[in-house]
């Protein structure tokens, strides 16, 4: 199931809306103020239908009213309506017929103009709201993708005589999502030390803090925020239990992930439901995989499908813990069950995570791959295709990198290269072989694996999801073993993009190199949280660095008839990319979905999908031309 728009978006935007949503004055006694100025949006998601009627209750408000505080609190209330309708609208978790969820839809300035035009109206009346609106004006914004619009209008709050802490946070947000993040630290300590109790403030600088390794003051300033209660809660147990979990604090980190799940009140019901059960299920993971709880495991999967009946993550979650248990009848008969209700959907995840679950405890083990490499069935359960009608020889080598040791764990990054090795052998191709968790030796021994491995392929395909990082213009690939080092030890203990390329590029009619590994350099945070830890947690000795490297370089030089692929643009992070429910990988499987597809038509219609999906914010880069053959073989007659 996908995440919900609202756990997506519990970010930048996210912070500004709720700093924007506890602003306002006591409503007066005049009915239609005082139902069009509802101070429940203060700390909770108001159902879309009283939003409506607050709007209307705004608009008879702004037709009547003679006073001018009257006039600009209709006006601010009905833009703040109209906008949270927008946000919400696009935000809806509502099930298709297999179960699964469409995902977030970001708001476009079309659609927001309505509301922008009742906050300028709020803006030009002298009243006690003016800051108010100019924060929400902000907010939009933010939200829809307009920083120089918002940058003019955070540097005129800050300079306002009643300023409090929302312009500042505001501010670092900008600041943060342009990459100067020392900047982003200074204005949300500034914001605290106008307003030390802030909850926006503090969970602003609890994420920054987590983000830069200081997990010790991260985790403080995230119970802090959580304890201010609604709306905060949410959002900060969730942050909480991200940095509790990489301090090493699995059960601390467990209790935060289902207080967050016990925190959904205040969400109209649908949504509660949704991320109240996606919740659940990550617990239930946390419980069967660090934990070794399984029946507390089974409880959460449960508790899960009360919420939604039809999640095909809690069901994916109570197979596995039916196969924990040896009970591989029960957990085969789950997968077939999941199979037969999400036929109508071939690429769905959900449904390739219970197909490889389902071939692993009914399939008889199979050969190894070359070198680092191994059968996808023996890692995945994902036997090989039939081969393709086509008469062309096509095979795929996935890596998965997640369990690293010093730098942060991508708990997806397996569970992401299994998904695609499914998809592939789905598609028919002949061979699928699949390295996980490489060390330093092992990942830059890929290269050579992969040139034995092709052979007399015609096409080969490349997946990569882990750690990477640029330096000197060049792409590096990080072994699980690698430690916070310097910028030399990258060119002898990681693997080369360019080299990768290359042995991919030896197959005869055309290669495709696909790289999700545009992050944050990940050196950075691990360096501070090496030192945090050897200073008890609770600060680093180091200033903030200014930036951090993010993304990848672009690759200039590819193989005659290769393509590369990266999930965004050269310098930029990946939207959520840690997980099946980015943009970039959800947008491969849906290509994918299609038989006989050429090279140029998978790498534009992924990169069109993403492109879409994020509302722009959000582009893959390709390099090379790409080859005049089919990359996916056609459908059987």
């Amino acid at each position: 199931m996908a995440k919900g728009g609202i756990i997506r978006s519990a970010g930048p935007v996210a912070l500004a809306l709720l700093a924007v949503a506890t602003a306002g004055t006591p409503a007066r006694a005049a009915s239609d103020i005082a139902l069009c100025a509802d101070e429940r949006v203060k700390q909770e998601m108001l159902p879309l239908k009283e939003l409506a009627a607050a709007e209307a209750a705004c608009g008879r408000a702004l037709g009547a009213a003679a006073d001018p505080a009257d006039r600009q609190k209709a006006a601010f209330f009905r833009g703040l309506m109209r906008f949270l309708q927008v946000v919400q609208k696009g935000a809806e978790l509502k099930p298709k017929r297999d179960g699964a969820f469409a995902g977030y839809a970001p708001p476009t300035l079309e659609q927001v103009s309505p509301a922008l035009k009742d906050v300028e109206s709020a803006l030009a009346i002298e009243g006690p709201l003016k800051d108010e609106a100019l924060a929400l004006r902000i907010t939009i914004n933010q939200t829809i993708g307009r920083p120089a619009e918002a940058q003019a209008d955070i540097e005129q709050a800050t300079r306002s005589d009643a300023q409090g802490a929302t312009p500042f946070v505001q501010r670092a947000l900008e600041r943060e999502r342009a990459g100067d993040l020392r900047a982003a630290l200074v204005d949300l300590d500034h914001a605290l030390g106008i307003e030390p109790t802030a909850p926006t403030a503090l969970l602003a600088r609890g994420q920054l803090l987590r983000r830069l390794g200081r997990l010790g003051p991260a985790r403080a300033d995230l119970e802090a925020a959580a304890a201010a209660g609604r709306p905060y809660r949410l959002v900060a147990l969730m942050a909480k239990s991200g940095a509790e979990l990489r301090a090493g604090d699995l059960r601390a980190a467990y209790e935060s992930l289902l207080g967050a799940a016990r925190a959904t009140d205040g969400l109209p019901k649908s949504e509660a439901a949704s991320i109240g059960a996606d919740l659940l299920i990550r617990a239930g993971d946390f419980a069967l995989d660090k934990l070794k709880e399984p029946e507390a495991a089974r409880k959460h999967y449960r508790e899960a499908q009360k919420l939604v009946p039809r999640n095909w993550n809690a069901a994916i979650g109570l197979a596995r813990y039916e196969e924990s248990r040896g009970k591989r009848a029960e957990a085969i008969a789950i997968c077939r069950r999941i199979l037969a209700e999400t036929r109508a959907t071939p690429n769905l995840p959900e449904r390739l995570l219970a197909s490889l679950l389902l071939k692993r405890l009914t399939t008889p083990l199979q050969k190894s791959g070359s070198g680092p490499f191994k059968s996808s069935f023996e890692t995945a359960g994902v036997a090989d295709g039939a081969g393709s009608p086509d008469g062309l020889k096509r095979v795929a080598f996935i890596i998965g990198e997640s369990d690293y040791a010093e730098l942060a764990s991508l708990p997806n990054a397996r569970r992401d290269a299994a998904v695609m090795a499914s998809a592939l052998a789905e598609m028919g191709f002949d061979r699928v072989e699949i390295a996980e968790n490489l060390d330093s030796a092992a990942l830059r021994g890929v290269p050579a694996a992969i040139e034995e491995g092709v052979g007399d392929a015609d096409v080969v395909l490349v997946f990569y999801a882990g750690h990477g990082v640029e330096t000197g213009g060049a792409n590096y690939l990080i072994p699980v073993n690698a430690v916070p080092e310097t910028d030399a030890d990258l060119r002898t203990r990681a693997l080369a993009l360019a080299d990768l390329t290359a042995a991919a590029g030896k197959a005869r009619r055309g290669s495709l190199v696909i790289v999700d590994a545009c992050r944050d350099d990940p050196f950075v945070e691990a360096r501070a949280v090496a030192q945090s830890r050897g200073i008890g947690g609770s600060a680093v000795a180091d200033p903030a660095p200014e930036r951090i490297r993010a993304g990848l370089a672009a690759t200039p030089v590819t193989p005659a008839n290769g393509v590369v692929l990266h999930s965004t643009q050269p310098g930029q992070v990946a939207l959520d990319g840690d997980g099946l429910e980015s943009p970039f990988v959800r947008a491969l499987l849906e290509t994918l979905g299609t038989p006989g597809q050429p090279f140029e038509a998978v790498v534009t219609g992924a990169a069109a999908r993403v492109s879409e999906r994020t509302e722009g914010r959000q582009l893959p880069a390709s390099y090379g031309v790409s080859p005049a053959v089919a990359l996916l073989p056609p459908a059987a007659k």
